[in-house]
């Protein structure tokens, strides 16, 4: 034998004490996230691409190894400045395979996927699996104790996401969600409602629901009427629906649904519809030829 017979790496009394040490050590330094495993309802034949749905939610703690932040790179595409969020988390096997036992596929795989997503709620992100480290650190006394799983910012493509979890499913509501078309019968301020604005029913201190407008259309004859991206609560016949920016207030005559899916990009900052709003009164457009002297368009 060419090792020191009178030391053993594999006893089990001290593989379970410094199990119950990582454990330990990510339940103090960790956070509480949650796992969410993807579930594929089918394939898009044409595309090649999985139509997923994520509906189990399961709270589990674990550390970030990115203890300054995010990681990632930016880089400049040809559809503008592209800028990754990634992310490190370290979990209890143990524990992992605890919380996830009702999951019979992840059971028999024995390790998180590729492709599940997993909440942090402090800064309320959803993050996707990319890759799972199984091997890290290396059978410290001839065992593994934990994962480490490199994720990245998920990207939303139209899954559906419905987990039960209210604070979670807030964060994604607004995109996995169709629109609420608003029929009005009257005006209480009038006006005109901008694309993108809050809007909201209650006061500004206790607003029972509110959304973003999606659109806003004045037919000639008929009812006025908008499509809203719902973020929180319920939209109700005869509620008075008011604006944040263009202060504009009507009583709500009728609800429906819509077959248009919420789409993230028409929500806007309320300080950024301001300065599209009011951009002619800052900039003057009026001048047609500023820089030239009134030589631009003369034959030299």
């Amino acid at each position: 034998m060419t090792v020191n017979p009178y030391f053993r790496r594999n006893v089990q009394g001290e593989q379970n004490l410094l199990e119950s040490l990582t454990t330990e050590a990510i339940k103090i330094h960790g956070h509480e996230m949650v796992y969410i495993p993807r579930e594929t309802v089918s394939e898009d034949k044409i595309l090649g691409e999985e139509i997923s749905k994520f509906k189990d939610a399961n709270r589990i703690e674990m550390y970030m190894e990115n203890a300054e932040g995010f990681d990632g790179e930016s880089d400049m595409t040809r559809f503008g400045l592209d800028i990754r969020e990634n992310c490190t988390f370290i979990v209890s096997r143990k524990r992992f395979n605890e919380v996830m036992a009702h999951n019979s596929t992840i059971r028999d795989l024995g390790r998180p996927r590729e492709g599940d997503l997993i909440y942090f709620d402090y800064p309320y992100n959803l993050f996707e699996i990319k890759y799972v480290e199984h091997d890290n650190p290396f059978y410290p006394l001839g065992a593994r104790y934990s994962f480490k799983l490199f994720c990245e910012a998920f990207k939303y493509t139209q899954e559906e996401i419905d987990t039960g979890e209210t604070n979670l499913d807030a964060v994604v509501k607004v995109v996995a969600d169709y629109t609420k078309k608003l029929e009005f019968s009257g005006t209480v301020n009038g006006g005109s409602f901008y694309v993108g604005e809050e809007v909201y029913v209650g006061t500004t201190a206790d607003r029972h629901a509110y959304g973003n407008v999606d659109s806003w259309t004045v037919p000639a004859t008929g009812n006025k009427y908008m499509t809203v991206n719902v973020a929180k609560g319920l939209f109700e016949v005869g509620d008075v629906l008011h604006s944040v920016t263009s202060n504009s207030s009507y009583t709500i005559l009728a609800v429906s649904d819509t077959d248009t899916r919420a789409s993230s990009t028409n929500i806007q900052d309320n300080e950024a519809i301001d300065l599209e709003t009011n951009r002619d009164n800052i900039f003057d457009f009026t001048e047609k030829d500023p820089f030239s002297e009134g030589l631009y368009g003369d034959p030299i």
